[in-house]
This record gives structure tokens, sequence and C-alpha cells, in this order.
């Protein structure tokens, strides 16, 4: 993942190049690096997790790695019934979606999986191919999976709010005003990003 240089960096860059949001970002600490997982797993742990808590995610998660033995392999779960997953909490739809994934994997290897090298909007096409995958989730995972340095998704509410509290961005505002704030975080979007939802706790300041 990210090193502490990563942060200076960024730290830097947002300073010189948009000071308002520099002033959240010397409030926070450095993110912490998230544990990583391969591709499959990533994506199952996605769509697992869609529309629960994250209590609830966990729980139904861990019950589905546990039932898989933890390895996950894409052929076993191909052949899971849905009643199989719905013993551990994962509903009719999701087993759908994991069992589509799974299906992917299995048919096209690691020519699906494979991720190293390739360009981020490479890397959402191809995932979104699967049912109950989006264009958002496939950026969550970039970001918090795979460690690319230049993702921000205007999708993500959480985002949206931390930008209208500290940025003064007009709330529920058009999508395209909150990626053109974005810009100016490039090449650092990804470190902009995991800023903004730690910035969800934190006060905004008085102008």
């Amino acid at each position: 993942m990210h090193s502490s240089d990563y942060w200076q960096k960024a730290r830097a860059y947002f300073q010189s190049h948009d000071p308002e949001f520099s002033a959240l970002v010397e409030q926070l600490p450095d993110p912490k690096n998230m544990a990583l997982r391969p591709p499959f797993p990533a994506l199952c742990r996605a769509i697992i997790g869609q529309q629960l808590s994250v209590k609830a995610a966990a729980t139904i998660w861990g019950r589905f790695e546990r039932y898989h033995a933890l390895d996950l392999d894409p052929a076993q779960v191909v052949l899971t019934s849905a009643e199989e997953h719905r013993a551990l909490g994962v509903s009719g739809q999701k087993h759908r979606y994991v069992v589509d994934l799974a299906r992917h994997f299995v048919e096209h290897g690691e020519a699906f999986g494979e991720v190293e090298g390739l360009d981020d909007e490479v890397v959402i096409e191809r995932w979104t191919q699967v049912v109950g995958v989006g264009r958002w989730t496939v950026q969550m995972l970039l970001i918090s999976q795979f460690g690319r340095p230049d993702v921000f998704t205007a999708h993500d509410l959480g985002l949206r709010r931390s930008m209208e509290r500290h940025l003064g961005l007009a709330v529920d505002g058009p999508l395209s005003s909150y990626e053109k704030r974005a810009l100016l975080w490039s090449p650092f979007k990804t470190a902009a990003s995991l800023w903004l939802w730690e910035g969800l706790a934190v006060q905004s300041q008085p102008k």
C-alpha cells in the first residue's frame, strides 16, 4: 500500500494546489493501510457487503469464508447452491452475483483477475462485466485493496457530504461539481478520498 512518503507528498501537493482542502488534511493523521485481498475474494467481499451495515457484512463474510475453507476457490463457489449460501445469510440475489463472479474467474482465469499494470479504466470496464459489480464498487476496491493512487468517485455519498461540509460545495449538487473540485487533487485523488472519509467526523472550520 502507500508509504509515509506518499502521504507527505500528498500533503505538500494539497497545500500548494488546494489550501482550503489542505486545512482539513492538516487536522487528520495519515490514513491506515487496509488488509489486502486478491481480486476474487476482494470482489466477493464487496458484493456480500452491499447494502448491509459494517457489522452485518463482517458477520456474513466470516461465515462465507469459513464455509469455503478460507481459500475461496472460484471453482468451488460456482458449484455452491443458493440454499447453501442462504444458510450463511447470503441473499439469493447476492448468490447469483457471487456465482457469476466466480464463473468469470473460472472461465477467464488470470486474464480476468490480474490487475497489475492495467489502467484504472480498463480494470473498471473488465470487472463491471460481472452482474452486481458496478463502477462504484470497483473504484472502492482500487482505493482500498489495490492502492491505486489517483481514484475518486463522486458516486460515493460520504465523499460528497464531506466535500459539502468542509469545502462549501452545494448540498446534492451535480456530480460534475464534485468531480471538478477533485481534479485539483490529481495525482493524489486516492489520498484525498481517504482524508475526506476521515473528515466526516471533523467539524467544519469557521470561514
